[in-house]
């Protein structure tokens, strides 16, 4: 690669990084291109060189950010060795420990919703993840261990309370703040207690399929 193409490389890079940041602090509609090359150190007109517009720049950030999550939470899925039950908890840890990692992606999620630009959601990659989490389902659901819930009410709980959670100490609400404390373990178990209780059957209405 030639050291023109590497600059090259490096800056549509650094676009990327600078306007995901942004994204998540003001969602699309509040965002400016002339913040975004200020950030990155260029002028406004050489961000099309990179990107024609606003919505193609939004759509690349959202397709690298799905990307990143996927590659990270693929790995926690990959544990031939526990039982569904055992995967779960694992799979939760993965999910807790990449939004705290990565809170930008939790508000690039609820602008997106709440701006409606969930069209721009990129479907391939995202569908990889909702796979992942269905066929963990359906494996605890055939082992006998888990009730047949809908996959919605899982990602519902899942990520919904994740996401409350993570954007709750921003606010000026005493009431909920006194319960928030940005501790990690704490909110992992007591997601991880939710998803469960959701999804668990009682032990005396577990199942052995092969028998």
């Amino acid at each position: 690669m030639s050291n023109q193409s590497r600059k090259s490389n490096n800056t549509r890079q650094k676009i990327l990084e600078v306007a995901r940041a942004l994204f998540a602090q003001h969602g699309y509609a509040g965002l400016r291109l002339d913040e975004v090359a200020k950030g990155v150190g260029i002028r406004r007109p050489s961000l099309f060189y990179y990107f024609k517009d606003k919505p193609t720049l939004y759509k690349a950030v959202w397709s690298q950010a799905i990307e990143e999550q996927d590659a990270y939470l693929a790995t926690y899925f990959m544990r031939e060795d526990l039982t569904s039950s055992e995967l779960l908890d694992v799979a939760i840890d993965g999910w807790v420990s990449y939004a705290f990692e990565n809170r930008d992606f939790i508000y690039l999620a609820l602008f997106a919703a709440a701006s409606g630009r969930s069209p721009d959601f990129p479907r391939g990659v995202a569908m990889d993840t909702v796979h992942r989490w269905q066929q963990l389902i359906n494996r605890g659901v055939e082992e006998g261990v888990f009730q047949d819930v809908p996959l919605v009410d899982c990602l519902s709980l899942l990520i919904g309370m994740t996401s409350f959670y993570l954007v709750t100490p921003g606010n000026d609400i005493p009431a909920l703040n006194r319960d928030y404390h940005n501790d990690k373990e704490a909110f992992t178990t007591r997601l991880r207690f939710l998803l469960r209780s959701l999804l668990i059957k009682p032990l005396n209405e577990h199942t052995n399929p092969a028998a």
